[in-house]
C-alpha cells in the first residue's frame, strides 16, 4: 500500500476545524471581527468632514488631511472651521462650479447638532431620514456614536484580553513548570495581588496619573490575569505528572551514572 507523508494536524488545527464546524459559533465570529474591521473606514463613510472639495479651481481633501480648514477658505461667512454639510446646498445655489463630496452619513459622534436646520424640535429627537437612530440630550447623532463606539469597545476588550493573558501564561507557565518553593512563594504573592481591591487602586491611581485608555487597559489587565495564572499552572502540573515525564526523567537518571563512567574510561 502507499505511504502518505501527510503530518498529522497540530492541536491548534484540530481545535480550529471544530470551532469551525460549530456554524453559529463560526458565523458569530465572522459577522463580529468583520463588522469591526469594518469600523476602519469610519471616518470615510461617516463623518462631517468632506472628503473633497472643489472650490475656485482648487482641489482640496479635507477628510485625508490634519489641516484644520477655515471657514473663509471656502467661501463661508463664518469664523472657525468650515461647516461642510451647509457648504455643499451653498455651492450648489451658487452654481460657480465648485462642488462637496460628504461622507455616506455626514454626522460626527462628537459634534452637537443643536443648530442643525434638519432638527424640527429641541433634542433629544426621534429617528428620522437624516439622524437614523435620533439625537441623544445634547444633539448629538446616536447612529454616529453606536459605531465608533462599538470600535472603541471591541479595541479595548482585544487588548485588556492580550495583556492580561500575557501576564497570566508567563507566571502561570514558569510557577507550574520550577514547582517547590519558587511555587510556592509566587502562589502567595499573587494571593495577595488578588485580594487588592480594584475599585480603590483605580481611585487612587487615577488621583495620581491623568487616566486614560491605555491606563484603564493596564490596570484591567492587571486584575483579571489571576484566572489565567491559575489555569497554566495547572495544565503544567497536570501535564508533569503524566507518565511519559516520569519515563523522561527516569531514563535520564539511568543514562547519567553511565555516561560518567565511559568519560571515566576514555580519560
Amino acid at each position: 500500500m502507499p505511504t502518505t507523508d501527510a503530518k498529522p494536524a497540530s492541536v491548534f488545527q484540530r481545535r480550529w476545524r471544530k470551532f469551525k464546524s460549530l456554524k453559529r459559533g463560526w458565523y458569530s465570529f465572522l459577522l463580529l471581527f468583520g463588522a469591526f474591521f469594518a469600523t476602519a473606514l469610519n471616518p470615510l463613510l461617516i463623518n462631517n468632514i468632506a472628503l473633497v472639495v472643489h472650490h475656485d479651481g482648487g482641489t482640496y481633501f479635507p477628510a485625508f488631511s490634519s489641516k484644520v480648514y477655515q471657514a473663509k477658505e471656502f467661501g463661508q461667512r463664518a469664523i472657525g472651521e468650515a461647516n461642510y454639510r451647509e457648504l455643499k446646498p451653498q455651492y450648489t445655489e451658487a452654481g460657480t462650479g465648485d462642488w462637496v463630496v460628504m461622507p455616506p452619513y455626514p454626522y460626527s459622534p462628537l459634534e452637537s447638532l443643536l443648530n442643525d436646520p434638519d432638527l424640527l424640535e429641541s433634542p433629544p429627537n426621534p429617528p428620522d431620514k437624516h439622524h437614523w437612530m435620533g439625537t441623544d440630550d445634547r444633539g448629538r447623532d446616536v447612529f454616529a456614536r453606536l459605531v465608533y463606539g462599538f470600535r472603541i469597545s471591541m479595541a479595548f476588550g482585544l487588548a485588556v484580553t492580550f495583556v492580561e493573558y500575557v501576564i497570566g501564561i508567563t507566571f502561570g507557565s514558569l510557577l507550574g513548570y520550577f514547582g517547590g518553593r519558587i511555587d510556592i512563594l509566587g502562589s502567595r504573592l499573587v494571593e495577595i495581588w488578588a485580594s487588592i481591591p480594584f475599585l480603590y487602586t483605580v481611585i487612587i491611581v487615577s488621583s495620581i496619573v491623568k487616566p486614560g485608555l491605555g491606563l484603564l487597559i493596564l490596570l484591567l489587565a492587571l486584575f483579571q490575569w489571576v484566572g489565567i495564572f491559575y489555569y497554566m499552572r495547572g495544565e503544567f502540573y497536570r501535564e508533569k505528572a503524566k507518565d511519559y515525564v516520569a519515563a523522561a526523567i527516569a531514563s535520564a537518571s539511568r543514562r547519567g551514572p553511565r555516561s560518567s563512567s565511559t568519560s571515566c574510561r576514555t580519560r
